[in-house]
């Protein structure tokens, strides 16, 4: 058969599908179910409840392109579930698993594009995957539009009528599905794609209830006082890193040198039992600038931050930070400050940001603890560790080599580690001279530093990258957190000295960061609580819980997480609660 027939054969088939109603309805539903049928290989879901993944979008299908004659004007109107079937592959692609979170939907608008086309050039081949399914299919759904094919009553009427039959069967049949992971089956939150409409609602209702946040917090008071005072100027630093995993820091065992000089600085206490109660920044920086915790979520809405409680009790407050402002509370707690800098500045546009070294805060630092007179309270928000890791650090900090991989292959897997290693290394020079600028004061001085949550790197079999991922992992959530108190701190509060030492090997979470930083700074609010201040002797040890894409907080050890992250967890001796 010569090419021109076979073209025409070819021509002739599809001039064929193009006008058939019924192959049309079919392929319609066909393109809409991908997403659920790629969620019964993910899903931590009994027999039962993966069998339900099928039948009940069947059934929805069945009634929704029943709906109306032209199943092709249909499909187009349907465009925006198109996207969000597109989305929902593209997250399979990075993560493996699960659907479009609360987070996800969150972090579109927290997300500058700087960061957003970092992450695109690494997921292009999904992004070409969608395309390839869901162009084409708007194509001729278009097509079929113009061309008025129309499904009979008769059709319709039979499928509206085994729609309705399938959607009871599923109603009956979720009695006995089960999530492995809550123990628990609903249409709203596992049954696809329900649960994608229900999470997009929860993401405006909390983006809506953050916006009002000025006026719902207004009114807030700490009631904070400082009754002790040393005799000398205080000044407190909380630094909050950014995706700096535990796992490649040598301060907490790694084989590679990457803290050296942290390792050797007088006064640095390390918890190596910490873990972060989110593995999103959008939720675990407020989380750790706050008195709200995975227990208390819903207190974010009406109190306000640390720099709020250190202002009351006589501080001048500064909020410097090398990350761009994303409209989410830590812009609010930022502007709650006596003097705020953002150093990551856009370009004209407004939309591509400075790629500016965490070092760049230091000259800030300095200058505002020579210039201001009294006791100074600094936040530093910086960059860390954020992909891509290769431009969180000067040439000169390239001393794991080779490290210009900048797509997220397992070959480049080395390449990766070596500059994200490299990132860490930077971090501790720029803690270090941090920690110096400090320890040169004639004042009582401290500081405190904590990840945001951690990282994925290609680590096992999973080949899971970055973070914020629907469910997290052992890496995401084991953070660095450590102490420095400068000597005039030793001997003004020995007790809490004491009590920081005392309490070194204990299992945390970033909920401790604003009881301990108030504490530290002896500063007395009703909001403090001493069971969670790691310079408190009457710290306690309690179940250490995950703040949930529901914002429902749960062990941090059921957050979603698998046998790879059960084994990590035991092989770094992670505590967990035995009452959990």
């Amino acid at each position: 058969m010569c090419i021109r027939d076979r073209y025409n054969k070819l021509k002739e088939k599809l001039h064929h599908f193009l006008n058939t109603p019924q192959q049309l309805f079919w392929f319609y539903i066909g393109m809409n179910l991908i997403p659920s049928i790629c969620l019964t290989f993910t899903e931590p879901f009994t027999f039962m409840g993966k069998f339900l993944l099928i039948l009940f979008p069947l059934g929805f299908y069945f009634i929704l392109f029943s709906s109306i004659k032209n199943t092709g004007l249909l499909q187009l109107l349907l465009f925006p579930l198109l996207f969000l079937h597109a989305f929902q592959l593209v997250l399979f692609y990075l993560f493996g698993e699960a659907v479009i979170a609360v987070d996800m939907f969150l972090n579109i608008a927290t997300t500058n594009v700087s960061e957003a086309s970092e992450l695109l050039d690494n997921i292009w081949p999904a992004v070409v995957l969608v395309c390839i399914l869901y162009i084409p299919t708007t194509i001729i759904a278009a097509i079929a539009c113009k061309h008025k094919v129309h499904t009979s009553r008769t059709f319709r009427r039979k499928m509206i009528f085994a729609g309705i039959l399938l959607l009871l069967i599923t109603y009956g049949l979720t009695f006995c599905a089960q999530n492995k992971n809550t123990g628990k089956f609903t249409f709203k939150e596992d049954l696809y794609p329900t649960n994608i409409f229900y999470n997009l609602g929860f993401a405006f209702n909390k983006w809506h209830k953050s916006e009002n946040y000025p006026e719902t917090s207004k009114d807030f008071t700490f009631d904070a006082q400082k009754d002790i005072h040393p005799g000398k100027r205080e000044i407190y630093i909380l630094v909050v890193g950014e995706a700096s995993r535990a796992e490649n820091w040598s301060l907490n065992g790694y084989e590679r040198t990457t803290t050296p000089k942290l390792q050797s600085t007088q006064g640095l206490i390390y918890y190596p039992d910490a873990i972060t109660q989110s593995n999103t920044t959008h939720k675990s920086v407020p989380l750790i600038l706050s008195a709200a915790s995975a227990e208390n979520y819903g207190i974010i809405y009406s109190q306000k931050s640390i720099l709020q409680a250190f202002k009351e009790a006589g501080f001048t407050t500064l909020f410097l930070s090398n990350q761009t402002p994303n409209r989410s509370f830590t812009d609010f707690y930022a502007a709650q400050a006596n003097i705020h800098h953002n150093l990551r500045t856009a370009d004209h546009s407004g939309l591509i940001t400075a790629n500016n070294y965490d070092e760049t805060l230091l000259p800030l630092v300095r200058q505002y603890i020579d210039s201001l007179p009294g006791d100074l309270f600094f936040v530093l928000h910086t960059y860390g560790s954020h992909f891509n890791y290769k431009e969180r650090y000067p040439k000169s900090f390239s001393h794991y080599t080779p490290d210009n991989a900048t797509d997220v292959k397992v070959q480049n897997k080395s390449q990766l580690i070596n500059a994200y290693d490299n990132s860490i290394l930077y971090t501790d020079m720029f803690l270090n001279k941090l920690i110096q600028t400090l320890a040169e004061q004639d004042a009582c001085t401290a500081l405190f530093y904590t990840s945001d949550h951690g990282e994925d790197l290609l680590d096992d079999d999973r080949n899971r990258f970055l973070h914020s991922s629907p469910n997290p992992t052992f890496y995401q959530l084991h953070i660095p957190i450590f102490l420095w108190l400068s000597g005039n701190y030793q001997t003004a509060y020995p007790q809490k000295t004491e009590a920081a030492i005392e309490n070194r090997l204990k299992p945390i979470a970033t909920n401790s960061a604003f009881h301990t930083v108030l504490d530290m700074a002896a500063i007395r609010t009703k909001y403090l609580q001493p069971a969670l201040s790691l310079v408190n002797p009457q710290f306690e040890i309690a179940p250490r819980m995950y703040l949930n894409d529901h914002d429902k907080p749960i062990p941090f050890y059921k957050a979603g997480l698998k046998e790879e992250d059960m084994e990590m967890i035991k092989k770094r001796n992670l505590y967990i609660f035995q009452q959990e």
